[in-house]
């Protein structure tokens, strides 16, 4: 016979075989992300109901430049740092932290990813595959767009500091 104290151990399982505890610490990693934040809570929910996690090392490639992949990733804990590879050469683009998304064009189309992402330390991440996040858009377009006006704001940042590289570099008298 159990004791009520036994009983608060018991965690409910959802259908896919997580807790109802990982779900519901799914949805506030989701509220915490800029790009996640302004979906309706309803919406939010099958987000996180239909994300998985992934565990990377130290030294771990999250991804590889040219690659093609179908997962966004939200930082969970941990750091990974955005590389651009070349043939002689690597050059560091940014470092990813806790609460940090990426890899969210391939949410959209299946195209080469244009970096690497390496996990700097042990890395968790919350991941969402294109299939689920494309379901949710055609069913929600208006959390589609949302996500998809701050991807393009990120985009044009990146332009904009790429710009004004050159610019430093390239001075006319």
């Amino acid at each position: 016979m159990s004791s009520p104290l036994d009983q608060e151990k018991v965690i409910d399982r959802d259908v896919r075989g997580g807790s109802r505890c990982e779900l519901d610490n799914s949805l506030e990693i989701l509220r915490r992300v800029p790009v996640f934040s302004g979906i309706p809570l309803d919406q939010l929910k099958l987000f996180a109901y239909l994300s998985s996690r992934s565990h990377f090392r130290a030294g771990e490639f999250v991804f590889r430049q040219q690659e093609r992949g179908n997962l966004g990733y939200v930082v969970i804990q941990g750091k990974a740092r955005v590389i651009r590879e070349y043939e002689d050469h690597s050059i560091f683009l940014n470092d990813y932290q806790e609460g940090d998304f990426f890899g969210g064009m391939a949410l959209m189309s299946d195209i080469a990813r244009l970096f690497s992402v390496k996990a700097v330390t042990d890395l968790q991440c919350l991941t969402i595959d294109r299939e689920t996040f494309q379901r949710v858009f055609v069913q929600f377009p208006e959390v589609g767009i949302k996500m998809l006006d701050f991807m393009i704001k990120r985009i044009i940042q990146m332009e904009e500091r790429l710009l004004q590289a050159k610019a430093d570099e390239c001075m006319y008298g």
